[in-house]
């Protein structure tokens, strides 16, 4: 019998980084079971668009990957060269449990990815952006560390859409040839509960 959300409330409510360090410490042994409960989808619906644009053995890194759930889906869909990090310790302790990852490092709140610009074909971000979470700007910070010709994946659910500033992100990257739309679809996020996400697949600009 699924239970009720318990966290997720909280989760779109948080303003500081400190309430969301918080949050996840409390949430990270239960996140698993909670989401799965209320049918989370997105990272599978990610890996399933991904792999029409990218080859199997191309090196991802899977930004914000909490418990791993984005790694799993990436490494069921048949990917299999994937790192990731994620600030938060308790959330990526059992990111390492999963065993989809090549490698894993604790996020850096400044500066999440790679210093090395191009080190990855395709950098992931499922359930990252948006209230509660990472700034809409993630979006542009993550082109930056993309190669021209680099694939930008990434989920914004209902509450993120919402948002002016994800919107705006979102267009200004397309407005000014930053990048190219290779997919966008919307479809369930949490179906459980019939909450919503779009899936967007960027090409930056070569």
């Amino acid at each position: 019998m699924r239970t009720q959300p318990k966290y997720f409330p909280k989760a779109y409510g948080l303003k500081t980084q400190s309430d969301i360090n918080n949050l996840y410490d409390d949430w990270a042994e239960t996140y698993d079971t909670e989401v799965k409960e209320n049918g989370y989808v997105s990272p599978a619906r990610l890996a399933s668009a991904l792999k029409s644009f990218l080859s199997f053995d191309a090196p991802i890194y899977d930004v914000g990957c909490g418990t791993g759930l984005s790694g799993v889906a990436l490494k069921e869909m048949g990917f299999l060269n994937i790192h990731g990090s994620e600030i938060n310790p308790n959330m990526l302790k059992k990111a390492q449990l999963s065993g989809a990852y090549q490698s894993l490092e604790i996020g850096d709140i400044s500066n999440q990815f790679p210093h090395k610009v191009g080190s990855y074909d395709a950098i992931v971000a499922v359930g990252v952006i948006g209230a509660g979470a990472a700034p809409a700007k993630l979006m542009s910070e993550a082109l930056n560390a993309l190669s021209p010709g680099g694939l930008l994946a990434f989920s914004l659910n209902d509450a993120a859409m919402a948002q002016k500033s994800c919107q705006g992100e979102l267009n200004k990257i397309l407005q000014n040839d930053l990048a190219t739309e290779l997919f966008s679809e919307y479809g369930p996020h949490l179906s459980s509960i019939n909450v919503g996400s779009t899936i967007y697949i960027l090409k930056k600009t070569e």
